[in-house]
């Protein structure tokens, strides 16, 4: 989700980054308020039942071996 961007930004970003997932624009941050984003990026664990596990903030290395080992231990967990 991007806050108080560009639509034009947001296509350009969309593909220089190959995504094909769907991006919104909270154009008054009204859902970065709810759910209390503060820093950009923030990234939110959801489990297999939809509810936030975890969340961070900043930039990270996903390829990381520590990364990959918290992705592969929340897709384990049981809901």
């Amino acid at each position: 989700m991007a806050i108080k961007e560009r639509e034009k930004d947001l296509g350009k970003y969309k593909s220089k980054f190959n995504i094909s997932s769907p991006l919104v624009i909270d154009d008054r941050a009204q859902v970065a308020n709810a759910y209390g984003v503060w820093a950009h990026p923030t990234t939110f664990f959801i489990n297999r039942g939809g509810r936030i596990v975890g969340r961070t903030f900043g930039g990270k290395d996903w390829t990381s071996e520590s990364m990959r080992n918290l992705i592969q231990h929340l897709l384990q967990e049981k809901i």
